[in-house]
C-alpha cells in the first residue's frame, strides 16, 4: 500500500492500536452497563423496600415540591393541587398548598391541623385526612417497617421516569387503602411518586420533585401564626 493510501485508510478507520483502544473502551463501557443492569435486576422487591427504608431512616429532613391528583368515580376529571412539603423526622410534617387554594396541613407531635388562611379558619385533627397524611409521613420518612406493614412486590405502572423501581404495597391488615404503588429513584433512593387506592375505587397520587434532604428546617415551619379573629374548630382527637 502506498504511503498516500495508508494515510487515507488511517483517516477513515484509524490506526490499528487506536481502533483497538476504542473497541476496548466501548466493550468495557457496555460490560459495565450490562453488569450494573444485571445487579439491579437481581434485587428482589423486599430488598428494594429495605434499601428504601434504610435510606429514608438516614435522612433527618426532606423538602420537596409536590403535585397531587385525586380521581373519584363521581367525576371524569381529577381534583388537583400543588405546593411544597416539609418533613422533619420523626413526627413533623407540613404540606403547604399554593393551588387550587392556599391551605396548610400541619402534623406535629400527633396533632393534625388544617388551616385555610383566606377563610381564617383552623380545623384541629381533621378526621378525613389524618390517616392518609400519617401514612404519607411514614412512607416518606421511614418511620415504620415496610416489610412488617405490607406485602411487597414489583408492579410496573405508567411513568415519565426511566431509572426507577416500582413497587406495590399490599397492607397486611385491612385499613383505609386497598394498596399503594411507589416509584423509587434508583440513584437517590427517594420516592418520586406515591399512589393510594381506596376500596371505593378512588385514587390519590402524589408526584414529588426538587427533593432536598439533610438541610435544616427551622421550628417556625411547623408553627402556625393565626390571626386574632381566626375561627378554630375542634374536630376530635387522632386515633
Amino acid at each position: 500500500m502506498s504511503s498516500q493510501k495508508a494515510d487515507r485508510a488511517e483517516i477513515r478507520f484509524g490506526s490499528f492500536p487506536a481502533r483497538s483502544l476504542w473497541l476496548l473502551s466501548l466493550l468495557t463501557c457496555l460490560s459495565f452497563r450490562f453488569l450494573t443492569a444485571a445487579a439491579a435486576a437481581e434485587l428482589t422487591a423486599d430488598e428494594v423496600a429495605r434499601r428504601l427504608e434504610n435510606r429514608l431512616k438516614s435522612i433527618t429532613t426532606l423538602r420537596a415540591d409536590f403535585r397531587q391528583f385525586y380521581y373519584s368515580n363521581s367525576s371524569p376529571e381529577p381534583m388537583t393541587g400543588q405546593g411544597q412539603v416539609f418533613i422533619r423526622r420523626p413526627n413533623r410534617m407540613r404540606w403547604e398548598y399554593s393551588t387550587p387554594e392556599k391551605q396548610i396541613f400541619l402534623l406535629k407531635e400527633n396533632n393534625f391541623w388544617l388551616y385555610f388562611p383566606e377563610d381564617k379558619q383552623l380545623i384541629k385533627n381533621a378526621a378525613q385526612s389524618e390517616v392518609l397524611e400519617s401514612e404519607v409521613l411514614g412512607l416518606l420518612s421511614g418511620n415504620f417497617s415496610l416489610s412488617e406493614r405490607y406485602r411487597i412486590e414489583f408492579n410496573p405502572f405508567p411513568s415519565d421516569r426511566k431509572n426507577v423501581y416500582q413497587l406495590r404495597l399490599q397492607p397486611v391488615e385491612e385499613g383505609q387503602f386497598s394498596y399503594i404503588l411507589l416509584e423509587i429513584d434508583r440513584q437517590t433512593w427517594l420516592i418520586t411518586k406515591a399512589v393510594f387506592f381506596d376500596p371505593a375505587g378512588g385514587k390519590l397520587e402524589y408526584h414529588f420533585s426538587r427533593m432536598v434532604t439533610g438541610r435544616k428546617i427551622p421550628d417556625e415551619i411547623f408553627d402556625l401564626r393565626l390571626p386574632p379573629d381566626c375561627e378554630i374548630i375542634e374536630a376530635g382527637a387522632i386515633k
